[in-house]
């Protein structure tokens, strides 16, 4: 059972609605899901992207990255030793199954190899200094439940699947929401949603504690 923000909302975003843009190192694009930004810059972000060609992933200095495998036959991530993976040689993520989920400093060389053609991944970035990313691949049946913590930024759900959520609010009322493949849910207060078909991923933002 995963926790949801009390003080959130529910909202359905379409894959329509997402903003398309470059990549930061201008190879590819990506369709920004959400993005929050504060004095300091960009605090987190969530997108979706397709890898077509093998190459190297954008420079995220400061950020840390967390990549889920959305659709194809999968990738593997070589990251360079760096002051942030402390490494004799290269190390790797490889990922083969859908939603299976890498993490990584967004700071470090990363080259992505692909797998038998392309492949599209969500991608979390979130600022290292004060803010963190939970992020679970959640096949149904799966219940989130919501609470309340004022550390929790932002929580939603990316379905990979057309999906159907039972949502119990109050302890009295039960509705459902039908989402469909590629679109995403930021939850509601005071519910209970539970995933009673399909896939994807839960994503909680969380502020650090300085």
């Amino acid at each position: 059972m995963l926790k949801a923000n009390k003080n959130s909302s529910i909202s359905i975003i379409k894959q329509s609605d997402y903003k398309r843009m470059p990549w930061k190192n201008g190879l590819g694009e990506t369709l920004e899901i959400h993005l929050a930004e504060d004095a300091d810059g960009v605090r987190f972000r969530i997108s979706q992207a397709a890898v077509v060609a093998d190459g190297v992933f954008s420079d995220f200095n400061t950020m840390y990255r967390t990549l889920v495998l959305l659709s194809g036959n999968g990738m593997t991530l070589r990251h360079a030793p760096s002051k942030d993976i402390q490494q004799d040689s290269i190390i790797k993520n490889i990922l083969t199954n859908i939603l299976d989920i890498a993490q990584f400093p967004g700071g470090v060389e990363t080259h992505a190899t692909l797998k038998k053609g392309s492949i599209e991944d969500l991608n979390i970035i979130v600022r290292e200094a004060d803010t963190k990313a939970d992020v679970i691949s959640c096949f149904a049946p799966h219940t989130i439940e919501a609470t309340t913590h004022e550390e929790i930024l932002f929580e939603g759900f990316y379905a990979n699947q057309d999906c159907i959520f039972s949502i119990e609010e109050n302890a009295t009322e039960t509705d459902s929401v039908t989402l469909n493949a590629q679109d995403f849910i930021q939850f509601k207060a005071n519910s209970i949603m539970t995933l009673l078909s399909g896939s994807g991923v839960f994503i909680q933002v969380l502020s650090l504690s300085k």
